[in-house]
């Protein structure tokens, strides 16, 4: 084993001192090319780049070229130990007819103390390795010349000499040839899309966070376990708690024109890839799909076109984008919300002349109603009415007039405001609507709100802390749906779930007793509730800006103080728990951290006129911009 090799330039020092006093009784010969400046040194690390410049070759030995900067592109010099990893890619096809691509591992080396191969740190910021061995023949891999060839560089985890700490970086290196771009790779997925579900996503130690590190080693020729290559493993791992349809393969497999591989999930279907999720076929057997060996016929039938068609929503889109339903007007008339309905096809900019109830395509279109978002509404039940049931008051040309009764409003309803929202299904066949006396298959429509107060509709309701689209980030565009067909995560859910919901005293998670939305949505994602033991969160549990999103300044909604609206944890027995320190201990559950909040004025299952009182001092230290502010404090990306 080779240790740690002294700079070249130390080492070169004595043959340069022999060159120059040769060259002094004769010739100056030609001048030499001259150095690179590697420039200052940082002495701020907050992350690593690594570019590598080149890969030599002599004798079959690779050399490995490379820098190291900050995020101000300045050189790190000093790095205390780096791993190497060697793979090639086997083209599609090169297996057998119809095989993937195939990565082929060939080594991995590691440098600290000492070396496998040969470390040269040239105090520049520059970086030499070179492995301990030619390629091939590793892994009992033949090297093959003209495949396209990787090495990963991974370094951080530890510190430079004067203590400055390093952050892991892993990142990857392609070429062809003499160092030409790869004329082909297997570049199916960007890191940042897992990371809308998974935030900073890494593994073994969270030494590796780039996709192309992970296939590297987990393919056929560097792991035991056929089930541990990179592709069954991803797709077995998803097939139990996937927020969204395992149909939509999509999700993870983004259509990205900067991927080389863009699309490859259609265009090359496989068994090991496709029977990874349709775990109810054995190929070879014949059992839930035809006999089948390998995989040169896969393509015969499953077309990219065919692929695609099974895996979309494409139908689903066609046929929402058909049908629209909006509030047009609404207002207060003593206890009753009177509001106008507009349905129309926005695929032919038409309105529908007819009301819903003559609309033989509507399955279920319902409309609710709840008031007082000065309170976070009034009643836990939101009344509501089904409009292919009911005959419109008035209206024609496709505006038709309904009334919701019997609301409960605020205190002062004339300065107060409401929500009415929407949900339904329609009838369909295929892509188009259809008569729902001529099919069983419904297509759910995606739910809405509209704020209005006593006079009108209006733009400004209910704070909004959650948006469909951060939800989406993660469950897909409105594809969430709960009660049959209610799935505007951001405005439709709190007219039920709000804090007329009411928790259980005896329980040690109060939060999690409750279906009160705030605390219904933290401990739900947390898997802290009884009824949903098994969910895993992808995600940093306390990365609020994963479902927060920001208010009209720019401010997490996750941020203190809260909103004067949000109103205490509402108890059986009568008690209640005091907004801010509920929000905090869905969470945060300890005796410590409950004893914390009493403390700073939290109240916990006492009076109401207690738990609104205001002495809540959270945001004195937790506020924005305050010493620990819960912004600062949480893992916010």
């Amino acid at each position: 084993m080779k240790r740690v090799t002294q700079s070249l330039a130390a080492r070169m020092f004595p043959l340069a001192l022999l060159a120059m006093l040769a060259g002094c009784g004769g010739d100056d010969g030609s001048p030499g090319n001259p150095g690179e400046p590697g420039g200052p040194p940082a002495t701020e690390i907050n992350s690593l780049n690594i570019t590598v410049n080149e890969v030599l070759f002599e004798s079959g030995v690779a050399t490995v070229n490379y820098r190291i900067t900050n995020e101000s592109d300045e050189p790190v010099v000093g790095i205390p130990s780096a791993t190497y990893i060697a793979a090639q890619l086997l083209p599609q096809g090169y297996t057998n007819a119809g095989n993937a691509s195939q990565w082929q591992y060939f080594t991995s080396e590691s440098c600290s103390s000492s070396c496998d191969g040969e470390f040269v740190d040239h105090k520049n910021g520059k970086y030499s390795y070179t492995f301990s061995g030619a390629f091939d023949g590793m892994n009992d891999i033949t090297y093959i010349n003209g495949a396209t060839q990787r090495v990963v560089v991974k370094v951080g985890g530890d510190t430079l000499p004067d203590g400055t700490d390093l952050p892991i970086t892993n990142q990857h290196y392609d070429w062809q040839d003499n160092g030409s771009e790869p004329a082909y790779t297997r570049n199916l997925i960007e890191m940042s899309t897992c990371n809308t579900c998974h935030n900073d996503l890494a593994f073994h130690g969270s030494k590796y966070d780039e996709v192309e590190t992970c296939v590297t080693c987990h393919n056929l020729t560097k792991v035991n376990n056929p089930g541990n290559v990179f592709a069954p493993m991803v797709h077995t791992k998803h097939l139990t708690g996937f927020p969204v349809s395992l149909a939509d393969c999509q999700t993870c497999h983004a259509a990205d024109e900067a991927l080389t591989e863009n699309m490859n999930w259609a265009r090359v279907p496989t068994m090991e890839a496709c029977g990874s999720c349709h775990t109810n076929i054995d190929f070879p057997a014949g059992q839930g799909h035809p006999t089948q060996t390998d995989n040169s016929n896969c393509v015969a039938c499953h077309n990219s076109d065919w692929t695609k068609s099974a895996h979309s929503q494409a139908d689903t889109d066609a046929v929402l984008g058909q049908f629209n339903a909006e509030v047009v007007s609404a207002e207060l008339v003593g206890d009753a919300v009177n509001f106008s309905i507009r349905l129309s096809n926005p695929a032919t900019n038409e309105i529908y002349s007819d009301s819903a109830d003559q609309l033989n395509f509507i399955n279920d279109l319902r409309v609710y109603a709840n008031f007082g978002l000065s309170v976070d509404y009034t009643t836990r039940s939101a009344k509501s009415i089904k409009l292919q049931d009911t005959t419109p008051i008035s209206g024609s040309n496709g505006v038709y007039h309904y009334q919701i009764a019997g609301l409960t409003l605020s205190a002062e309803p004339a300065s107060d405001k409401g929500t009415l929202a929407l949900q339904g299904k329609l009838c369909s066949t295929e892509s188009m609507l259809a008569d729902c006396a001529d099919t069983d298959t419904t297509t759910t429509i995606k739910s809405s709100h509209q704020f209005f107060s006593a006079t009108a509709i209006t733009e400004q309701g209910r704070r909004v802390v959650v948006t469909n689209e951060t939800c989406g980030s993660c469950h897909g565009d409105q594809q969430l749906n709960y009660h049959g067909s209610r799935n505007d995560l951001e405005g439709q859910c709190q007219l039920c779930h709000n804090p007329n919901m009411q928790a259980d005293a005896t329980v040690t998670n109060p939060g999690a007793s409750t279906a009160d939305y705030k605390h219904l949505a933290h401990t739900l994602h947390a898997g802290s509730r009884e009824s949903y033991p098994n969910i895993n969160y992808p995600g940093n549990i306390g990365n609020c800006a994963q479902c927060h999103t920001t208010d009209e300044s720019g401010i997490l909604t996750a941020a203190l103080p809260l909103n004067s609206a949000v109103q205490p944890l509402a108890f059986k027995d009568g008690t209640f728990t005091s907004a801010t320190s509920a929000i905090c201990s869905d969470c945060h559950l300890s005796d410590t951290a409950i004893n914390h909040m009493t403390q700073q004025g939290g109240v916990f299952k006492g009076s109401k006129a207690d738990a609104t009182a205001g002495t809540e001092s959270c945001a004195t230290c937790h506020g924005q911009g305050a010493a620990v502010d819960v912004l600062k404090v949480h893992p916010i990306k």
